[in-house]
């Protein structure tokens, strides 16, 4: 399977505009039917997989969640901006399986088991659960699945999701238009779902985890056009009633045909954007406000964590598995000698970076996140050594050398740029800043221009396999700093074909080794993720993966 594009971090903006649109009001869906009685005590069938403790959850409520900006799209295969993903993760669509509890890996959803895989591990045949509905009423089916993934594969669509698909057998075909069938896709029967792989690949059950492999009902995405966008059907939790472009909201209400009974507990939530950060804390404080949904940015951290009644009321750490280090333009000849690359990680306070985020990043010198479940380290992280960075670089033969960083607008990297300006000064590397907007640093970097580059990735797919896949191997589709290494390449390619993932996180191990004494980038920091929610919210739950988990929420009164 080619490694897939990154997914962006739970800080990305969005860079492309939004396309306006009046008021759009939705019929055709199916209502809630009569809204229980406000705090009356839930009877629930069952819950589906995720964070949280259930127990004396109660019904009604209304939930406000702020965002920055209008989301790319609420459809699957096209959404990749925070508030798309959250709205296309846990609000609107069902994927086969769900991540388990605050940290685990996939468990039924839409799926009635566990796939069964076959022997040479290439097979994979999924029962599908049943009486699961989209919003329209209408029952989904294998034949759904098979269509959805192979819309997902069009060239026409122009997904970003299609290279996740391409280990399925004959997907390659359908995305260079040499066919119209995926021939790996087949549906045994209305309820079971048989997938080939061209080869092994231990990443695909995080991958049918993901909002874009769920389900879409073809004669809605037909129906509704370029509309499908904003107002999608879905079979989440939640059916979309109102997208309001010009009043920058949408409504979202529990969908009446959702397959886990009794949930969602709340009668409303509600998407609000175009709020600015500092604006986002005050109504969030004031109570206009009860969720942030793109959690604290370093700006409003020190404000809500410095104070410890403020933090006890508004604050919660969401355990996230994400890396920050600053990329090293191998087209610059110097950054091609790993004893250069080697010195600037010698010269990194992480320290001092670390009090700069705020409580967002822990200070590490490995490129791999800090706490990996499953995975013994053997790779040594780096430390501040100036002078072991001043002895590097004269072995290089490097006396003065000068580089440009680049960097956008985004948290913290603005204020980060300018400590590393110091820091790299300190051992003898002239760093000249280039601050710009944050679409034109992302064209930038994309086209390979500056020498050193903020970075940061949180882990979706499970595996730290998806962080080398995007960003170190020669065919990752995030690789703008053109980082070579065939040893990399070999055991990441065994890891990723591995049986279990012990075997797969024992080679990985080998790889974050090898990326650590190669000084493949610039390692600062392991990431960490602060939620900012009303206290009037009881059960809230988030993964990183994911985001907010509404369907399980339920508001004290």
């Amino acid at each position: 399977m080619a490694g897939p594009p990154l997914i962006p971090s739970r800080r990305h903006l969005l860079t492309f505009g939004a396309a306006g649109a009046a008021a759009a009001f939705l019929s055709g869906c199916g209502g809630p039917g009569s809204p229980p009685r406000p705090g009356q005590l839930a009877h629930v069938g069952g819950w589906a997989p995720g964070p949280g403790d259930q127990s004396g959850a109660r019904r009604g409520g209304h939930v406000i969640t702020a965002w920055s900006d209008e989301a790319q799209s609420y459809d699957p295969a096209i959404g990749w901006d925070l508030h798309s993903w959250e709205a296309i993760s846990t609000v609107l669509h069902a994927p086969l399986y769900q991540y388990a509890g605050a940290a685990d890996g996939p468990a039924p959803h839409a799926a009635a088991a566990m796939p069964k895989i076959s022997a040479d591990r290439r097979t994979y045949t999924v029962p599908l659960r049943r009486g699961v509905r989209f919003h329209n009423g209408r029952l989904v089916t294998a034949r759904d699945y098979i269509w959805s993934w192979t819309r997902v594969l069009d060239p026409e669509l122009a997904s970003w999701a299609s290279s996740y698909l391409l280990g399925i057998d004959g997907a390659n075909e359908v995305y260079e238009k040499k066919a119209k069938k995926v021939r790996g896709l087949e549906a045994l029967d209305d309820h079971t779902l048989r997938i080939h792989l061209s080869e092994p690949d231990i990443l695909l059950q995080a991958l049918l985890c993901q909002p874009y492999m769920a389900a879409l009902p073809k004669e809605e995405v037909e129906r509704l056009g370029s509309g499908f966008s904003r107002t999608p059907v879905g079979t989440g939790p939640f059916r979309i009633t109102r997208y309001d472009s010009k009043r920058q909201r949408a409504v979202f209400r529990p969908s009446e045909h959702y397959f886990w009974r009794g949930t969602p507990l709340i009668d409303t939530l509600e998407y609000r954007w175009g709020i600015d950060y500092p604006l986002q804390a005050l109504q969030l404080s004031g109570g206009k406000v009860d969720v942030l949904g793109e959690g604290l940015v370093p700006s409003q951290a020190a404000r809500f964590t410095a104070d410890a009644g403020m933090r006890e009321r508004f604050v919660q750490p969401v355990p996230v598995r994400g890396s920050r280090w600053i990329s090293a333009n191998q087209k610059r000849r110097e950054l091609r000698d790993p004893r250069v690359r080697q010195a600037l990680n010698w010269a990194v306070d992480r320290e001092q970076l670390s009090r700069v985020a705020f409580g967002l990043s822990d200070p590490w010198g490995s490129p791999f996140p800090k706490h990996l479940d499953r995975y013994r380290r053997t790779a040594r992280p780096y430390t501040h050594d100036p002078e072991r960075a001043r002895a590097l670089l004269k072995e290089a033969g490097v006396r003065r050398l000068r580089l440009k960083f680049l960097h956008g607008t985004q948290d913290p990297w603005p204020l980060m740029a300018q400590v590393v300006q110091q820091q790299f000064d300190a051992v003898g590397v002239e760093i000249t800043l280039d601050a710009m907007s944050e679409s034109a640093f992302e064209l930038a970097i994309s086209k390979g221009e500056g020498d050193l580059y903020g970075s940061d990735m949180y882990i979706v797919l499970d595996s730290a396999l998806e962080l080398v896949t995007t960003c170190y191997t020669a065919s990752a589709t995030q690789n703008y700093s053109s980082y070579r290494n065939k040893r990399v390449e070999s055991l990441t390619a065994k890891a990723r074909k591995a049986p279990t993932v012990e075997t797969s996180n024992k080679l990985l191990a080998e790889v974050e080794r090898e990326l650590t004494e190669d000084a493949a980038g610039i390692f600062i920091g392991s990431l960490n993720f602060l939620a900012a929610r009303s206290p009037s919210m009881r059960n809230y739950q988030m993964r990183g993966e994911t985001g907010s988990y509404y369907d399980r929420l339920w508001v004290k009164r």
